[in-house]
């Protein structure tokens, strides 16, 4: 495995992109969060953009959750909302790039870009959607038992609103969705010319469905893993190279580190502009914990 004759420009012009996708996602919710609060108040965008940003970076050694937590913190410093509210939001972003990522999957199985893999039957879809339906049903008989959480989902629900009218949505947040898709896609492409290797439309759709199964196991070396494992034993006969096992793995590696070093300064950036360098210190070392925890007790999952 070299990391030797990677092309700096490719590289850049990769990281670009990617940042670039990142802040289209931020769009997409400032608009959600906008409609969740009618009575005003809204935050700027570029406040949101950044807060994104920096959840995207603390995501890159968390977990994505970890993220979405770190955006609430922030978040809530620039306007005046709750934690239900802000979570409702996320979720109701997250529906357009759930949706885009599960056309991309069933594209990718129909088309047997991954090998050993099928599209799911009806009965594996319709045990998904039963155990979805139960969870719901659970959450609802227990909101009904437990007042302050009853309260809580109620004012998650106000930020799942623009859900509510979905032309608004396709319009304000999933155009943005799709927007941030080709912004990776292109990313994607620089970032495989970055490492020689074949610079193929079909060779960065199976990256990016290899990154997204990746994104099914929560702990981040799990799912690198299981991302890494899925793109070498597809990439080869998918894309009909010789590209070995070595170089795939380079790729991976290479890419994948210099976008979580790249998020992890500008996340650290962005901390220090609104917490100062203490409080981003302090942030800093909790983080930390939460990545040690996990070793010295790996029963216990870390308090949220």
């Amino acid at each position: 495995m070299s990391f030797g004759h990677v092309d700096l420009l490719w590289l850049v012009a990769g990281v670009v992109l990617h940042l670039s996708s990142q802040l289209a996602r931020g769009r997409g919710w400032h608009s959600v969060v906008c409609a969740a609060h009618p009575e005003g108040g809204h935050p700027r965008r570029r406040d949101v953009l950044l807060t994104w940003v920096a959840g995207a970076g603390a995501s890159g050694v968390l977990s994505a959750r970890g993220g979405d937590a770190l955006r609430i913190v922030l978040l809530r410093r620039r306007m005046t909302t709750t934690c239900p509210r802000l979570v409702g939001t996320l979720a109701a972003e997250t529906v357009a790039e759930t949706a885009l990522g599960a056309l991309l999957t069933v594209w990718a199985l129909s088309a047997g870009l991954i090998p050993g893999l099928h599209r799911p039957g009806l009965a594996t879809a319709a045990l998904l959607a039963a155990g979805a339906l139960a969870l719901v049903l659970a959450l609802r008989q227990l909101a009904r038992r437990v007042p302050a959480l009853a309260r809580a989902c109620a004012d998650a629900r106000r930020g799942l609103s623009l859900l509510g009218s979905p032309g608004c949505y396709l319009r304000r947040v999933g155009s943005w969705g799709v927007l941030s898709r080709t912004l990776r896609l292109g990313a994607l492409l620089c970032l495989l010319a970055a490492f020689a290797l074949p610079v193929t439309l079909t060779a960065a759709l199976v990256v990016m469905v290899a990154h997204s199964s990746g994104r099914l196991v929560p702990f981040g070396p799990a799912g690198a893993g299981a991302s890494l494992g899925l793109l070498v034993a597809a990439f080869p006969s998918v894309t009909h190279s010789s590209a070995t096992a070595s170089e795939i793995t380079a790729f991976y590696i290479g890419s994948t580190g210099t976008l979580t070093a790249v998020g992890i300064v500008l996340s650290g950036l962005i901390l220090v502009r609104e917490l100062g360098l203490a409080g981003a210190r302090d942030v800093a070392s909790q983080a930390l914990e939460r990545l040690r925890a996990p070793r010295k007790a790996p029963v216990r999952v870390p308090a949220a």
